[in-house]
């Protein structure tokens, strides 16, 4: 599955500077540093970076096999209905290999 078709690629996270000093129980020197200079480091997800994970949360809640389709193909080769479009395939297989690459 693409997912890049719903999020449009892949975008990194932003980083952005707070003037709020962090206070910090540590005792560390470069913390204290950071501190007198009133900056810190904090990491904002992006919206496509929140459209992924809420992708990715739907797709583990679906069912690993489509029950549904699976006895319907079954049904149709038992009866001698299930045809094969041998050019579709093999344009399939060539678009899947091409993108592999």
């Amino acid at each position: 599955m693409n997912i890049n078709k719903f999020t449009n690629g892949l975008d990194s996270g932003a980083k952005a500077r707070s003037s709020e000093p962090v206070k910090t129980p540590t005792t560390n020197p470069d913390t204290k540093a950071k501190e007198s200079a009133g900056f810190t480091d904090q990491v904002k997800l992006s919206a496509s970076s929140k459209s992924i994970q809420q992708i990715e949360a739907e797709i583990r809640d679906m069912p690993d096999v489509d029950d549904a389709t699976v006895e319907r193909i079954r049904s149709a080769i038992q009866n001698g209905d299930y045809k094969i479009d041998y050019e579709k395939l093999a344009g399939k297989m060539l678009d899947f290999e091409e993108r592999l690459n």
